[in-house]
């Protein structure tokens, strides 16, 4: 059976008795949620003509910019280092990107730049799935 132990309730002594079930349910798994990113159409003929680190840069700029709800977002080396992007890459492509027109870049000095997306729609498709996401 179980052990047997006694507790005090009210002035009260209560035999209490540990029941042995066995083993309890098997955890659940845990879904691991596949990360997409949207890139807009019409930033496809621009993007063809870019490099292909500045094509990593663009798309890693879209899915941080959704994580900002599209509000300005620093761009880190460290954050760019996990799609493989180095500084120098990185400093490149912005460059390229802001010169095509699809975004916006704040440099200061000695601080990571501030990035923003230039796309409309982009930006209503954000300010719509606002409410409904959680990150």
């Amino acid at each position: 059976m179980g052990d047997v132990h006694y507790i005090y309730r009210h002035g009260r002594k209560i035999e209490v008795k540990t029941l042995d079930i066995g083993p309890g349910p098997a955890p659940k798994k845990k879904q691991h949620k596949q990360e997409f990113v949207l890139v807009p159409k019409e930033w496809l003929p621009k993007l063809s003509t870019m490099s292909m680190g500045t094509r990593w840069l663009a798309v890693a700029l879209l899915w941080n910019s959704w994580r900002h709800y599209g509000r300005p977002f620093p761009c880190s080396n460290s954050f760019l280092n996990e799609f493989g992007l180095t500084r120098r890459q990185k400093d490149r492509g912005l460059l390229e990107l802001e010169q095509a027109g699809l975004i916006t870049v704040e440099r200061a000095q000695h601080r990571a730049p501030r990035v923003k997306i230039t796309s409309d729609r982009l930006l209503k498709t954000y300010n719509l799935g606002c409410s409904k996401r959680t990150t």
